[in-house]
């Protein structure tokens, strides 16, 4: 992984929580660079499934299948990435002011 591109999805990641408390975001600063390193994985390794398929076929029988690590693999990093994605949206997603809800109190 190159230091550029896991640069770039660090600072994508951080922009994607505008207003977050610069201590919550400091603290968690490792969490959102595992987040930018599973994205990177996930990408490549969907790229790769794209050229190898998840599954492989039996020539003769196509009924006989084995599946592909590729495909366990992604499977793996979704989850992790999910997971963490999930914990930085509970620490610092900042709620917006819907402006349905201000004019609510006027009903």
């Amino acid at each position: 992984m190159q230091n550029s591109e896991l640069s770039a999805e660090i600072e994508r990641l951080k922009a994607e929580f505008p207003g977050a408390d610069e201590s919550k975001m400091r603290a968690l600063d490792a969490l959102i660079e595992q987040a930018a390193c599973e994205r990177i994985y996930l990408r490549r390794l969907n790229q790769q499934a794209l050229i190898t398929g998840l599954v492989k076929f039996h020539p003769d029988n196509p009924g006989i299948q084995k599946t592909l690590p590729v495909s366990g693999e992604i499977a793996k990093h979704s989850a992790a990435l999910t997971n963490i994605m999930d914990k930085l949206m509970k620490h610092l997603a900042v709620s917006q002011e819907d402006e349905d809800d201000v004019l609510a109190e006027f009903e």
